[in-house]
């Protein structure tokens, strides 16, 4: 934050001689810091602004047109990128992003041939290594050529390399091609061999076996997908509005690229890559301009990255039919408690739900939010909604008895938050969330203490990298009075997460172990972490000495 704060005056110092000027427009050094400012802080539309400012003041520098291509790309800029993207594409064909913009120019021509060929001259490298294959076949297709690459994407696949994405794009080519008999083929590999495809490309298996009749195929991929993705919206959509349509998915070879392109930048947006995940978004929104998925993981990828009034802009684009409608009023809603709070949230949410009561995900949207916002027997009475609406409580309704319980027992109702977490652990017996939140609930009340030591053991012994466990494990040695395990553990996790609660924890671990001088320096590092009021002043207390930390809940010892 110092370092960006620098900057910042750096840049303001470098241009303020013209700010007062009524034609002021930034100068060449200033344009280029202000653009390498904004991008490092995600502000996108600054970086493109000035990026484009300094590469239109010198325009022989590919080091500034690079910058310039990937910053216009990320705002959405497109049309503007282009001639960037062209020139240094026939100066530097080694710069894989210009490729792409020498490929979205001759799709625009309809100059499949040159397509093909512009593919073919492309060095990837990072993700590019594995949707090269796919690109080069979508646009091998346009000139009946697919069969070579659908090979290489099956060898690809058979290697188990993105198999749902190869065995998924092999399906719509031949879709595209008319070819049904091997349509079907790779659809049904996506369904009986994949366990990881997303509810995106279940839906679209779902579409192409409703419009040929296999109706069985049909009932078949909304069970696996029921039991992968039990909540998914798309499901409720396939499952309750039959008026979806019902088209063929690609239409043309724009379509087909564009969703390549989409689905790389989700594969990207889920690793937190989320600038690169922002440009393929942008690139494939271009292709399809009316495409809601585009439309909804651009949302989602501006709010990651704190820009909510883009990402809502993005959220009401997409069209009330499609099949992430829902997902994207209920992102909408969340965004919305970003800015404005939980009163307009929950209006947005009870005007949705009241055309859609059987859906519980706006219910569930809602009771999470009310618990955000601290107020949780409001948060109860909505997952209280939920349990009316289910008639047989089966596996797939565990994660609402886990997080019901948190309510519950953040709401001080504790008799109720226990059967709840005990009914979790029936159908998730060994599950490491579960077994930490009940385990440490336990020892922290100084009952079940055996059970509970086993239980967050387990826990931990599954997720030794989850900071927020092993603090459960130091904490629960804590509560037996065995501090010197406790601060081995407790260490550890503060290592692997900064939590002013876990600081805290240590801290009393190691005033119990006789070392008071860190135990006190623990205690003053708890404070730069974002500690409640209420913990402010328990740890203020212990450094003043007027309190002494609590042993112990089954602990025999006294502080050394």
């Amino acid at each position: 934050m110092l370092f960006k704060k620098v900057i910042s005056t750096l840049a303001f110092i470098i241009l303020s001689g013209q700010v007062c000027a009524d034609n002021w427009r930034p100068n060449q050094v200033g344009a280029f810091l202000s653009s390498k400012i904004a991008r490092s802080m995600t502000d996108i539309e600054n970086s493109a602004y000035f990026a484009e400012y300094s590469y239109n003041r010198n325009p022989d520098s590919f080091a500034l047109g690079a910058i310039a291509l990937e910053a216009l790309i990320a705002n959405g800029q497109i049309t503007e990128a282009l001639p960037i993207g062209l020139k240094i594409s026939r100066d530097m064909p080694e710069i894989t992003l210009a490729q792409y913009l020498s490929l979205l120019d001759h799709l625009n021509s309809n100059a499949h041939e040159k397509v093909l060929e512009t593919l073919l001259k492309v060095s990837p490298n990072g993700i590019d290594n594995f949707i090269l294959p796919i690109l080069q076949t979508w646009a091998a297709a346009a000139t009946n050529k697919e069969l070579g690459g659908i090979k290489i994407m099956r060898d690809q696949a058979s290697r188990g390399v993105l198999e749902p994405l190869y065995d998924y794009h092999i399906a719509l080519i031949y879709e595209f091609k008319g070819d049904t008999e091997n349509a079907l083929s790779f659809y049904k590999n996506i369904i009986n061999r994949s366990n990881n495809a997303n509810a995106h490309v279940y839906s679209r298996a779902a579409i192409f076996f409703a419009n040929n009749n296999y109706t069985e195929l049909y009932n078949e991929t909304l069970i696996k997908l029921e039991k992968i993705d039990p909540y998914s919206n798309e499901l409720f959509i396939l499952k309750n509005n039959n008026s979806y349509s019902r088209k063929n998915n690609i239409s043309n070879i724009k379509e087909g690229i564009s969703e390549v392109f989409l689905n790389s930048a989700e594969i990207l947006f889920n690793e937190g890559l989320d600038r690169q995940a922002l440009i393929y978004a942008q690139i494939s929104s271009y292709l399809a301009p009316n495409s809601d998925s585009s439309y909804y993981l651009l949302g989602r990828i501006f709010k990651s990255i704190n820009n909510n009034d883009r990402a809502l802009k993005y959220f009401k684009k997409v069209n009330e039919y499609s099949f992430v409608a829902h997902d994207a009023n209920i992102t909408y809603a969340e965004t919305i408690y970003e800015l404005e709070g939980l009163d307009s949230s929950t209006q947005f949410l009870n005007n949705i739900r009241q055309s859609f009561p059987n859906n519980i995900n706006y219910l569930r949207t809602m009771a999470e939010l009310f618990y955000k916002a601290e107020d949780f027997k409001k948060s109860i009475e909505y997952y209280d909604l939920i349990f009316q609406k289910i008639e047989k409580i089966e596996f797939k309704h565990w994660p609402l008895f886990y997080s019901s319980g948190i309510a519950l027992e953040r709401g001080k109702n504790w008799e109720r938050a226990e059967k709840q977490f005990l009914t979790a652990l029936q159908f998730v017996p060994n599950n490491p969330q579960v077994l930490n939140y009940l385990g440490y609930s336990w020892i922290d009340k100084g009952i079940n203490i055996n059970e509970a030591l086993e239980m967050i053991v387990n826990a931990a012994e599954q997720r030794p990298d989850d900071g927020y466990i092993i603090d459960s494990l130091g904490w629960a040695y804590y509560q037996i009075g065995n501090y010197e395990d406790a601060v081995i553990n407790l260490e550890k996790a503060v290592e692997l997460v900064s939590d002013s609660v876990i600081i805290d924890h240590l801290g009393d671990a190691l005033f119990f172990n006789g070392r008071k001088i860190e135990a006190v320096f623990q205690w003053k590092r708890a404070l730069e972490f974002n500690a409640s009021e209420e913990l402010k002043n328990i740890i203020n207390n212990k450094i003043n000495g007027d309190t002494l930390p609590k042993p112990g809940v089954n602990a025999v010892s006294k502080p050394i």
